[in-house]
């Protein structure tokens, strides 16, 4: 029973399609194969009481942090994928896992919020629920990841001998309050772990293996590991970038259905979204009118797509705003797909934004941004107001009006 409903946790995160319920080119994930074949039961998605989260609370004077992977299937060589992980503390995260060479926005995506853990899985608008036995595998899967990247920090670990057992190591172990247990394993006293696992019921779930330490912000931290499932390789993950400069709303970890937002929707429905990790070049523009920021910004993203950088370049432009509503800066945005950032550009981490989508061909103006800005939770601060326009010969075929939302500093 284990294997069988533990598959379905492994396919959402790697059969990654469009945000739409459409497939890409009419096709099918082989792990969306995978998962109807075996006949894997799906979270529920029966309502439930919200349940909120404790307050916040720091763990050594951090609130949270977000790590950025490169993942690579055992079962898909060919088709790396990149994982950007956000933990707020206690009890909220999120998983963000999209291909790394995605030419449009493919996702799937995890969230957790208190006692709750929901899926957005591929192809879906709304994410369901876990329960009962997926519900604790899919708990043990964020508290192994939590615990292996911010080791030992947040964890009451209990160290137990070898008991004489040449070659045994050292191994620790802790009981989550959601069920099942960890355990970490390291050659000698004092050494750092050379493996952390997941179990359930004394079972072995899932485990990183050979994991590899390198100097963070905290301290050692992991590097690489491979990740485990019962026993059999399901990938290898290099983390390539760990923050903890970060405090999220609590809206970053709740399915974009459970979000509760103030606002008159007869205009227009102001929802609270999520803008992915990007590396991106800010260009600022002077004082021009939006024909000629369009052509500006078509020219700047051909001449750097010209320029063949290591990722994919998103053709849609992004522009930052006045508080008029005109453009004052041009934002290209790249899908890495080598670690190395090129010179001029910056990465970006994951955020949460507040999003309108404008009528067909329709331009923000100062009216628009102040309904925006009524909207925003009263624990955040926005940063600067953004438009992503999606052309059509040159003209706008659509518009989504955004604003970003800084990291929460209520419950600290």
């Amino acid at each position: 029973m284990h294997r069988r409903i533990s598959i379905a946790l492994l396919a959402s995160l790697c059969a990654c399609t469009p945000e739409s319920p459409a497939l890409v080119d009419g096709s099918e994930s082989p792990n969306a194969e995978v998962s109807r074949a075996t006949g894997d039961p799906a979270p529920s998605a029966l309502s439930h009481p919200l349940v909120p989260p404790p307050p916040r609370r720091s763990i050594d004077g951090i609130f949270g942090f977000t790590a950025r992977s490169l993942i690579e299937f055992k079962a898909l060589p060919n088709s790396p994928h990149r994982l950007t992980s956000t933990y707020g503390f206690p009890e909220r995260a999120r998983w963000y896992i999209e291909p790394a060479k995605a030419s449009t926005g493919q996702r799937s995506v995890r969230y957790r919020s208190g006692p709750q853990v929901w899926e957005l899985f591929p192809g879906e608008s709304e994410a369901a629920r876990y329960e009962e036995d997926q519900e604790l595998q899919a708990f043990l899967q964020l508290e192994l990841r939590r615990a292996a990247l911010l080791w030992p920090r947040g964890v009451d670990w209990e160290t137990n001998s070898a008991d004489g057992v040449k070659g045994a190591g050292i191994t620790a172990t802790h009981d989550p309050k959601t069920g099942g247990s960890l355990r970490a394993t390291a050659q000698e006293v004092g050494a750092l772990p050379s493996s952390i696992a997941s179990e359930i019921d004394g079972v072995l779930f899932e485990e990183f293996r050979d994991i590899e330490w390198v100097e963070g912000p905290l301290g050692q931290r992991p590097m690489r590991w491979t990740l485990y499932h019962q026993g059999g390789e399901v990938w290898t993950e290099k983390i390539e970038r760990f923050h903890t400069n970060i405090r999220y709303v609590d809206g970053h970890f709740l399915p974009p259905h459970l979000r509760d937002l103030p606002g008159d929707e007869s205009s227009g429905a102001i929802l609270l979204g999520e803008v992915p990790a990007r590396v991106r070049r800010r260009v600022p523009l002077s004082e021009m009118s939006w024909e000629a920021a369009i052509e500006e910004a078509q020219r700047l993203i051909s001449a750097s797509i010209k320029l063949q950088l290591p990722g994919v370049m998103d053709q849609d432009p992004v522009f930052e705003l006045h508080d008029s509503g005109l453009p004052s800066a041009l934002i290209m945005r790249l899908i890495l797909t080598d670690p190395s950032i090129p010179e001029g550009w910056e990465e970006a981490p994951g955020e949460s934004a507040l999003s309108l989508l404008l009528p067909k061909g329709k331009l923000p103006n100062a009216a628009t941004l102040a309904r925006l800005q009524s909207a925003c939770p009263v624990d955040a601060e926005t940063g600067r107001p953004r438009l992503r326009v999606k052309l059509q010969n040159g003209a706008i075929e659509s518009s989504q009006l955004l604003l970003p939302l800084a990291p929460s500093v209520s419950g600290d």
